[in-house]
């Protein structure tokens, strides 16, 4: 088809304008997955990479053991305590006002389980304790389990019985991964906001893929 110059002109002057709204359009997708690539930002401490949790087993004031496959499925935050002090309970109470701060994100929640870690036994506390909350898990262990704990935590020694100061908060994912931890500082507001931001980060926090086996091409005889 013949077109006059002025109207070929003015079709070539249209598709640059497409071919450009094309490779802005493109160019803004790659720019905003390059711009929210990376690490999530949060308050507290993202352990990166994240830590793949070895061997330890402890117990629960039923027997059942709380170890690396109990804690593979959903999140779970852990921390220690001793029940016996007043600094203990008000653990207890951080962790639940963490859980209870997760209401507007209910699916969410339900993934997210509550591990407090006895450093001095009190088996009627424990009892007592794990009733709380439907979430709360109180574990307990002998010297040498709790060291294999530490060992899964990163070599961060347990607190003594009696500590006041309180314990980091550890953040493990799906998978039974250390991913983030928080000071005693930080109060639960804060770390509600950014369990929210690692709970949509998912893909983030998920091991890479093993690269695929080569394979050996067949030898001829």
């Amino acid at each position: 088809m013949f077109l006059p110059d002025k109207r070929r002109s003015g079709w070539v002057r249209l598709v640059m304008i497409l071919a450009a709204a094309g490779l802005f359009v493109v160019g803004y997708q790659w720019g905003n997955r390059f711009k929210y690539s990376g690490p999530p930002k949060i308050a507290g401490v993202l352990v990166a990479p994240p830590l793949d949790l070895s061997e330890f087993v402890l117990h629960d004031p039923e027997g059942r053991p709380v170890n690396r496959d109990r804690l593979r499925d959903g999140w779970t935050l852990l921390t220690y305590a001793d029940l016996t002090q007043a600094q203990g309970h008000l653990t207890v109470n951080r962790l639940i006002e963490v859980y209870n701060r997760l209401a507007d994100r209910p699916e969410d929640r339900a993934e997210l389980r509550l591990v407090l870690v006895q450093s001095r036994d009190a088996p009627n506390l424990a009892r007592d304790f794990n009733r709380l909350n439907p979430a709360l898990i109180v574990a307990g262990g002998e010297p040498g389990a709790m060291a294999l704990l530490a060992d899964a935590l990163g070599g961060a020694p347990a607190p003594t019985p009696g500590d006041d100061a309180g314990s980091p908060l550890y953040l493990i994912a799906p998978g039974a991964r250390l991913v983030a931890l928080f000071t005693p500082g930080q109060g639960p507001a804060t770390v509600a906001a950014d369990l929210g931001t690692l709970f949509e980060a998912p893909d983030l926090l998920t091991p890479p893929a093993p690269p695929p086996t080569p394979t050996k091409a067949p030898t001829t005889p």
